[in-house]
């Protein structure tokens, strides 16, 4: 467990290698430096283009919630002060591992999730709270009630305001509200209800949810995937490493897809070019798209 006052004393002393802008914990916001100074926390890509903050980690659920809302306030804070968007200006470092480079880590995805924050929930929290509104953290998790069929797939959110419950029935209480354009991975289904992993769960209605099996989402192949950036990596392998980087592409270029598959717990297109040969590249639609 790490307070902000650690990381401060930690930064007054290794500031040349690892700085960051902010630290948030339960207790309180500590800014250590000027947005004006060049942070030293997520690799040379990042390091002079983004106003850094970091989020202290604890196992105490309580002291989770404390700090998560205070750091997506921040977060949305920035943004709006500096006349940036949620949807291009939000950049978790494990974003910047994989179209940056320099840097392999992933925070805070990892700690998010083991408190039952996927990265869509976060997205939509910062994106609420940048547009004055509450941000809702989960209670703890309670267990009410395995899947009885280990379906899987993505659920897309097509509506506003979809109750998220802790179990499988509307006698359950609602945890939070999702909002089109969410996603979330499927990891079961129950009498119509579909599991988002632990307590989660969302009824599979069709005006508000679009449930895609795993075994329909590679119906994309065939149809080209195409960059919406410039310098868009793409993969000799399956990975976000920058040793298997095997190019880039500008906006408007492209690849035939052979199917999608799942690269540490994120979306990829396998693909192949007018040669025939074998790439990979991301599945986000923040970054390509199907024609």
């Amino acid at each position: 467990m790490s307070s902000t006052i650690n990381i401060q004393k930690y930064e007054s002393r290794t500031w040349r290698s690892a700085f960051v802008h902010y630290a948030v914990d339960w207790n309180e916001t500590i800014q250590i430096a000027d947005t004006k100074y060049i942070a030293y926390g997520a690799g040379p890509g990042a390091n002079k283009r983004f106003v850094h903050v970091e989020l202290c980690e604890t196992t105490n659920y309580e002291k989770f919630k404390r700090s998560y809302e205070k750091y997506v306030r921040l977060l949305a804070k920035i943004l709006k002060d500096n006349g940036l968007s949620v949807e291009k200006s939000l950049w978790t470092h494990y974003d910047v591992t994989k179209y940056h480079g320099g840097t392999d880590h992933e925070d805070p995805l990892d700690y998010l999730r083991s408190h039952g924050v996927s990265e869509s929930q976060f997205r939509a929290d910062v994106r609420r709270a940048y547009n004055n509104g509450d941000v809702s953290v989960p209670n703890k998790p309670s267990n009410p009630g395995k899947p009885t069929s280990n379906v899987k797939g993505i659920a897309y959110v097509l509506g506003y305001n979809v109750n998220l419950r802790k179990g499988p029935g509307t006698d359950y209480s609602v945890i939070r509200q999702l909002n089109k354009p969410e996603a979330y991975q499927v990891w079961g289904e129950k009498d119509g209800w579909l599991n988002l992993g632990g307590d989660q769960w969302v009824y599979n209605n069709s005006f508000y949810i679009k449930f895609e099996k795993k075994e329909s989402v590679n119906t994309i192949a065939g149809k080209r995937v195409v960059s919406k950036a410039d310098n868009l990596r793409f993969y000799d392998s399956p990975s976000w490493q920058d040793k298997d980087v095997a190019g880039t592409l500008d906006a408007g270029l492209g690849f035939a897809i052979d199917k999608k598959v799942m690269v540490n717990r994120f979306p990829q297109y396998r693909v192949h070019n007018s040669k025939g040969k074998t790439f990979y590249i991301t599945a986000s639609e923040k970054y390509v798209s199907v024609k």
